[in-house]
């Protein structure tokens, strides 16, 4: 880890998401170093470090921990709160008693999945309480969006900060710099493909879902086959994949 590089919040979330993704893909029976590893990505990056402690600022994670259980009629459920602040808080701190042996993790899955086997029951706690965890740090990170209201909001149109479009400019520029260069194009199949990329830019900075998904699709099959282009648009993709917008 210490040879990563992180000089902005996507590159200190991606750093995250390796470390969700190498946990929520484990096997149960090897959890324990992949905790360690999330933990000490959070500690190892300012960014994180200082995100996380802000979200645990007057939260009470015990009191937290205890409304997240809810009795129901076939036991009790784990409920994680609305806020994503309150999330971040609340699970990374269970993460730390797992990490520490302050809470057991193969006790908390049994406690609220118990008619299955613990390999199935780390499956529903990945769902549950993990996946919403990248989530709610995804949004509150990257966004800052906090309630449920505004991740409700956020599905119709997004706010993407200049910063943000900043950063992405240079990706559209590269792109277009291939369909210039590209002479086996006709002038007529430049301008198309030029015009989609301006397109799904300007999709960006209105900040539609649907429609930088709409774009981003017909861009992906206009770029069939052309294996320079499609490089560039692979780093395209993927920086809309970390803003969810694909």
């Amino acid at each position: 880890m210490s040879g990563v590089k992180i000089h902005t919040k996507e590159d200190a979330f991606r750093l995250f998401d390796e470390a969700v993704t190498a946990l929520t893909t484990t096997n149960f029976i090897i959890t324990e170093k992949p905790i360690t590893d999330l933990l000490r990505c959070l500690i190892y990056s300012d960014l994180l470090r200082t995100f996380v402690t802000d979200c645990k600022k007057g939260v009470d994670y015990e009191s937290e921990l205890a409304a997240a259980v809810r009795e129901t009629e076939s036991g009790y459920a784990f409920v994680l709160p609305k806020s994503n602040k309150r999330v971040i808080a609340l699970v990374t701190g269970l993460l730390h008693d797992f990490d520490t042996g302050a809470r057991s993790l193969t006790s908390f899955i049994q406690s609220f999945w118990p008619n299955v086997d613990n390999n199935a029951r780390y499956r529903l706690f990945c769902e549950n309480v993990l996946l919403p965890y990248k989530k709610a740090f995804r949004q509150s990170f990257l966004s800052d969006i906090d309630d449920a209201e505004q991740a409700v909001e956020a599905e119709g149109t997004v706010t993407i900060s200049d910063s943000v479009l900043e950063s992405a400019a240079p990706l559209f520029t590269a792109l277009r710099t291939v369909f210039a260069g590209d002479n086996k194009l006709s002038q007529k199949k430049r301008e198309d493909l030029t015009a989609l990329t301006d397109g799904l830019f300007y999709a960006l900075e209105k900040g539609n879902p649907k429609i930088i998904k709409t774009i981003w699709i017909g861009l992906k099959l206009a770029l069939d086959g052309n294996k320079k282009a499609e490089r560039k648009f692979s780093d395209i993709s993927e920086f809309l994949a970390l803003y969810a917008l694909i």
